[in-house]
């Protein structure tokens, strides 16, 4: 794999990041909460963030497709989550290929590339790290699960026929939220010029135990020119036991993720 395509699947996967299902079923929308349209803001935080207080670990499989102006690339990955610990993205173009790990802990981030045997790392509060970026700046394993919500904050809150929307007084960071399911449906980040850096889109909501969650994510940077389309076709959480293998062999080199960004 060329180390231009392997930064370009980096990229893209670092924009991403109780029950058991598989499969296109997709649930239907429920009703409108009674007191919609007048929930506050902390209202909206709290009922957002409750469901998902429950998920602890997650695994998953989807189908990814990274665009940027060099190409398309699309892959399957396989995902295996802690939350506030580990996650490990196993990366394969087909053939039973797999050309790419990616682990994230709390403090650094690792890339594997296992077909040129390289091993790419760095903290995450260095600069060529956090420039990818890393999941945007929030939680990698609820970005991943596609269940961002508001973090505690001066938030304000208008309203349509059917959803909220929030915005902070600055106008950098706006979320459109689903009161039916209580989920984030869309998050826009922008600078502070008012240029949109990146916007992930949530679709085709299922049900797994008791909380809503998408099966498909859309995320673009406009500025760069990046769009990543992600599809899972199993998720489960909560599973009782995961396993993060992560066993580079001795021919590998160790390269600080600033030389990759710095290399032609």
């Amino acid at each position: 794999m060329r180390p231009a395509a392997l930064l370009t699947l980096l990229i893209g996967l670092l924009f991403l990041l109780g029950g058991c299902a598989r499969g296109p079923r997709l649930a239907e929308r429920p009703e409108l909460p009674e007191r919609f349209p007048y929930h506050s803001a902390e209202q909206i935080r709290y009922r957002l963030r409750l469901p998902l207080d429950t998920l602890r670990a997650f695994t998953g499989r989807a189908s990814l497709q990274v665009h940027t102006p060099e190409g398309t690339d699309n892959l399957s990955a396989t995902i295996a989550a802690r939350r506030d610990d580990t996650l490990l993205i196993r990366l394969s173009p087909g053939w039973g290929i797999e050309a790419a790990r990616l682990l994230i802990t709390p403090d650094s981030v690792l890339l594997h590339d296992r077909i040129h045997h390289r091993l790419y790392f760095g903290a995450r509060t260095e600069l060529a790290v956090r420039q990818l970026p890393l999941l945007t700046e929030s939680d990698p394993f609820l970005s991943l699960l596609g269940a961002l919500y508001p973090p505690p904050g001066r938030w304000l809150v208008t309203a349509d026929s059917g959803h909220y929307y929030l915005h902070d007084p600055d106008g950098l960071f706006r979320y459109v939220v689903d009161p039916a399911r209580w989920r984030v449906m869309r998050y826009e980040r922008y600078d502070p010029s008012g240029t949109l850096v990146e916007s992930y889109r949530f679709e085709a909501f299922d049900r797994f135990g008791q909380v809503f969650l998408p099966r498909r994510l859309l995320l673009e940077r406009p500025a760069v020119g990046v769009t990543v389309r992600l599809y899972y076709r199993e998720l489960a959480l909560n599973p009782p036991a995961l396993q993060f293998a992560w066993n580079p062999d001795a021919r590998t080199r160790r390269i600080p993720f600033q030389a990759m960004m710095e290399r032609p």
